[in-house]
This record gives structure tokens, sequence and C-alpha cells, in this order.
């Protein structure tokens, strides 16, 4: 099962260099000499980008920051020389952001990763920053950021008002995740895990959500599994067989604050990957859409090779 981001150890990050995984909506690398004091980067120009990072996560969909990967056009490429943890104290990192952004977030988390093979005793910092629900977070300069085009940027007032929002509706989240099934020589076959949470403070009455996967990888539901296959008129999904789900398929009803619901899982729905195709899943994603209630769509993508083990 995949792990969440305060999870993570130095073989996680070794597997988004490896994946070269870029930078997103919702992924950040940075040097460590980000966190140190050179030249013109002065102890509270660091302590305002840290403030500012964090609130444009935050105000978006939440993230992940790693402080400690050198990257290159968006790229992760190497693990860096780490840090001291005497010097760069992850008790430090805390304090900053608390301090710095208001209100203060819940549900943050720091993860010290100690480096076993590159810099054995060094460090590596992974800050997990979970999507607000309190409301737009203020960054230290007193301005309110949201990330987008793999930038931190200011965000309009009509973005503030958005953020503010997120208490008058339900926040719907998809958790997806795969498992191995069978392997027939080079035939790999894997069952897709798919739940809709409600992270938000509302509960969701009516709720659904619609997928875009790749036909290459002949995607196959159980037949007592209710769907209806949509029109796509954007020419880049022509290769996609997209499927609807709404919560009449769901025997709870309603989704409250904290619940889960199940799309599928156990073999509901699979997919084959061979020695032919696997490395298209560089290029291909799945692409989701949630929806509950009055909530405004939410759009995430994932790219298919974190969806098989090859």
């Amino acid at each position: 099962m995949a792990k969440e981001p305060f999870e993570w150890e130095e073989e996680d990050i070794k597997r988004l260099i490896d994946n070269q995984i870029q930078e997103s909506s919702n992924l950040e690398y940075k040097r460590c000499d980000a966190l140190i004091e050179h030249g013109k980067q002065t102890r509270q120009k660091i302590i305002d980008e840290i403030s500012k990072d964090v609130s444009s996560f935050a105000n978006a969909e939440g993230g992940t920051i790693i402080y400690g990967v050198i990257e290159d056009k968006n790229l992760p490429k190497d693990i860096d020389g780490g840090f001291d943890p005497t010097i760069v104290r992850r008790e430090w990192l805390e304090d900053v952001i608390d301090s710095n952004v208001k209100p203060k977030i819940e549900g943050l988390r720091i993860k010290q990763i100690v480096s076993q093979s590159k810099s054995p005793g060094k460090v590596i910092y992974v800050i997990y920053v979970p999507q607000s629900l309190q409301g737009a977070i203020q960054a230290n300069d007193q301005r309110y950021y949201q990330r987008r085009n793999f930038k931190a940027e200011p965000m309009e007032d009509y973005q503030v008002r958005d953020v503010m929002n997120r208490f008058k509706h339900p926040l719907l989240k998809p958790e997806i995740d795969f498992e191995s099934r069978t392997i027939t020589s080079d035939l790999h076959e894997y069952g897709l895990l798919l739940k809709l949470a409600n992270k938000g403070v509302i509960t969701a009455k009516a709720f659904g959500m619609d997928m875009l996967f790749p036909k290459m990888y002949s995607p196959k539901m159980q037949p007592y599994l209710r769907y209806v296959s949509v029109y796509l008129p954007e020419k880049m999904f022509e290769n996609y067989h997209a499927f609807k789900f709404r919560n009449v398929e769901s025997q709870t009803g309603v989704l409250f604050p904290g619940e889960k619901w199940k799309v599928f899982g156990g073999g509901d729905f699979t997919y084959t990957v061979n020695d032919k195709n696997w490395e298209q899943s560089f290029l291909l994603k799945i692409y989701i859409t949630t929806y509950a209630d009055d909530m405004p769509p939410q759009k995430s993508e994932y790219s298919f090779s974190k969806f098989h083990n090859f």
C-alpha cells in the first residue's frame, strides 16, 4: 500500500528520483541550501520563503515539500548532501512554520529522514502540508499564496473567498492504490483500489466521481458494478476509457466527515501491464474528478507509472 509522505524513508525519496517524478501542484523539491544562510540569502528571507511555500500548498490542494533533493527543470536529479541535524533542526522548522503562517495549520507534519547511503548521519526533511480546512492561510509577509504551475503565486480576492467557502460544502478526495493479482509470463494483472474520502467538515449527500483510464491496459470491471461511459470530446483523451460513478451505488446514502466510500477494490477493477507496454506508463495518467453537492469539481491526476511493479 502507498505510504503517506510523513512515513517516507530514504528509499522512497530514491524511488521518486529513479522514476523521475516531476514537481507538480502537490510536490516540490528543494536543495539543502534553501535552508542555509549564504550570500544574500538571509535568515529572514529563508523564513519568508518557507512561510510562502507552506501557505501556497495549504491554500491549494495540499502537498509535500522535500528539502534535500537536487532538481533541474522540475525533475529530481539526486539526493543533496543533507543537513547536519544539530544545525538545521526539525524543531526549528516546526517553530518557523507555526510562528509565521496564520492560522496554524492542523495536520501539518515534518519527517526527518536520516541518510543511510548518500551522506550517513545527515538528514533530509519532508514537510507534509494538508489542504487547509481552517480558511485561507496567510504567509509571513501578510499575503496569501496558492500553488500553481510549480510556483507559489499571490492569490486574488476571489481565490481567497473560494478557500473560505471550504466550510460551506463537503471536500471529497480520492484515495487510490493498486494490488498485484496474477503474474503469467510477461503479463502482470493488477487490481485498482479506489475510495472517496470526505476530508471536509460538511456531510456529502450527493457525490460521485468520473475517471479516465488508459485503454491500452485493458481495464475490466466486475459486471455487478454500475457505471456509465461518458463522451470525451477532447482529442487528448481518445485513448482513454471514461467511467462515471454516483452514490446511487453506495449503500451508505451519505458520506459523513471522515468517512470513506469504496468505489472498487478486491478485484472489482483490474488491468494488465506487460513488458511491451509498461514504459508508456510514464507518459500516461489516470484522471479523476470528484463531485459532492455544491462543491466545485475537484480534479486529480496520477502518473500511471505508480500503478505497477515493473
